[in-house]
């Protein structure tokens, strides 16, 4: 089945208003987000919420959207945690082009699926984060800090991960896009259509 993308000029005006609302929505989300982790009120138990909001929000944008704001949510979360800058981010990256992929053509949106999705890039997140982190540069005490940070702060994110979804899926029901700009189309269909009218 092939596919293309509408132009900026075939949305109507109330489309691009929701487009804007839901852009403007999700960036709150993040430097809401970016504001918790700052703040570390929840202490060891600190979740990293933005990592499900990237996934929930990539599983309804096509690949390059999900690309764009799985890079900007990378970056909050580098800058958040004191990682090098991009470190975050193309780990996030490569799980939500993925996760975009795998519901543009095998799965559905639902909860079960997010929810793989989601423990997929907090398990890459938080190991690559303790690899190169912990383990390559020999810091001491290392199966402390596992165990006191880094899997109590996956367990909170995976945790919180459902709330999240939930969130995104309400501004995605709420504001209406469902086929982010994506119009299918069938060759063959359009042959037999044609010869239809002929």
């Amino acid at each position: 089945m092939k596919y293309s993308m509408k132009n900026r000029d075939e949305l109507s005006r109330s489309e691009r208003r929701k487009r804007l609302a839901q852009q403007l929505i999700y960036i709150a989300m993040v430097l809401f987000f970016y504001v918790i982790m700052r703040a570390g009120i929840f202490g060891a138990w600190q979740p990293v919420l933005i990592i499900p909001l990237a996934t929930a929000v990539a599983m309804h944008r096509d690949e390059l959207a999900a690309c764009v704001f799985a890079l900007f949510c990378g970056y909050m979360t580098d800058i958040a945690c004191g990682f090098v800058f991009g470190f975050s981010a193309v780990w996030l990256m490569t799980v939500c082009v993925g996760a975009a992929l795998l519901v543009r053509n095998l799965i559905r949106v639902n909860i079960v699926n997010f929810l793989i999705i989601t423990a997929a890039a907090i398990l890459l997140e938080f190991s690559m984060d303790y690899l190169f982190n912990v383990l390559l540069w020999n810091i001491p005490r290392g199966d402390v800090i596992l165990t006191v940070s880094v899997i109590p702060t996956a367990a909170a994110t995976a945790v919180m991960s459902p709330a999240v979804y939930f969130v995104v899926s309400a501004v995605e029901r709420r504001l209406g896009r469902t086929d982010s700009g994506v119009v299918y189309y069938d060759p063959d269909r359009n042959n037999e259509e044609q010869e239809d009218k002929a």
